[in-house]
């Protein structure tokens, strides 16, 4: 009797290790839809440097088809999803205190996970990114990671200007969104040698794609501000954030053109349309509806740009 409820005890503390984790990712980390996001960026990455492993073969005239193992994908995609966990995991540390003033709702400063649980994990995740570099990728994917986390450490401590950067939100966005094309130029080793002159549109479009996640997900009406949580509606004021928002995007187009081509143009002028049209009708209703919808849409269509590669592979 006395085994059986020991048993049920550690059952119990079992079950309730998951659960906490589980609400942890359902409101900091939601694995759906970061693995959607990251699957989209890994999927753009390998369509891009297909086609230009397939154009190299082309150009030099080479029978031999340039084929690249679709399978390539699956390390690509937990290497880099593990590298938004930890930057996810960087950001509870940089915010604790802050979040215990403003946010004391939130997962860690209300006790469910400690920060001391956190380092754990990201301690995990490195682990892993270092095995499955060294075991996958056997070019310079070793040397990018911890060019990666180089950059990911000074990034980390608000490269030595914090101060600085938490009174210009852009100058602070301009340079943490760096980490992503960082993070493409990793993703791209494990693919083939990589060619930094060739992969520069990629580059762009993931360092714009990154600017638009950041500001798309910090625009909220005015009844949805919180005290202390610096948004873009709330330090340039609606209009003025979704100007920002439709130059990003603006540019966003005009790079999928110069990778996609004119052939697609109705791909691109069409989801880009739709973007301009949902700012534009949040800038005059202003309401949590139409804000959401601004959010939601400018997700998809960073969505539509990275999957859309994919019409590269023929």
């Amino acid at each position: 009797m006395i085994k059986r409820s020991a048993y049920y005890i550690r059952g119990k503390n079992k079950m309730n290790f998951f659960k906490k984790w589980y609400i942890y990712q359902k409101e900091r980390f939601p694995i759906l839809i970061y693995g959607t996001y990251v699957l989209a960026v890994t999927f753009a990455v390998f369509a891009f440097n297909n086609f230009l492993v397939k154009t190299e073969f082309e150009n030099n005239v080479l029978t031999k088809t340039a084929v690249i193992e679709w399978k390539i994908i699956i390390p690509m995609f937990i290497v880099a999803f593990l590298q938004f966990l930890m930057v996810r995991i960087i950001d509870e540390f940089k915010d604790y205190e802050e979040d215990c003033k403003y946010r004391a709702y939130r997962p860690v400063p209300r006790g469910l996970i400690t920060l001391k649980e956190l380092k754990v994990l990201f301690i995990i995740c490195a682990i892993l990114q270092v095995i499955i570099t060294l075991y996958v990728n056997h070019g310079n994917g070793l040397v990018f990671l911890l060019i990666l986390w180089l950059f990911f450490a000074i990034m980390s401590k608000g490269f030595f200007i914090k101060n600085f950067l938490s009174e210009h939100i852009l100058c602070e966005v301009f340079l943490d969104e760096l980490l992503m094309p960082l993070l493409v130029i990793y993703l791209s080793s494990f693919i083939t040698k990589v060619d930094f002159k060739a992969i520069i549109p990629l580059l762009i479009l993931s360092y714009i794609i990154s600017w638009i996640v950041e500001v798309a997900r910090k625009v909220r009406c005015k009844e949805d501000e919180e005290n202390g949580v610096k948004t873009y509606t709330a330090v340039f004021g609606i209009k003025k954030a979704m100007l920002i928002l439709s130059v990003l995007e603006t540019i966003l187009m005009i790079i999928h053109t110069v990778i996609l081509g004119q052939n697609y143009i109705w791909l691109i002028i069409g989801s880009y349309a739709v973007a301009i049209i949902v700012n534009i009708v949040f800038s005059i209703k202003q309401n949590k509806k139409t804000s959401k919808i601004t959010e939601i849409y400018a997700n998809m269509y960073i969505l539509i740009c990275y999957l859309s590669l994919g019409l590269l592979i023929k």
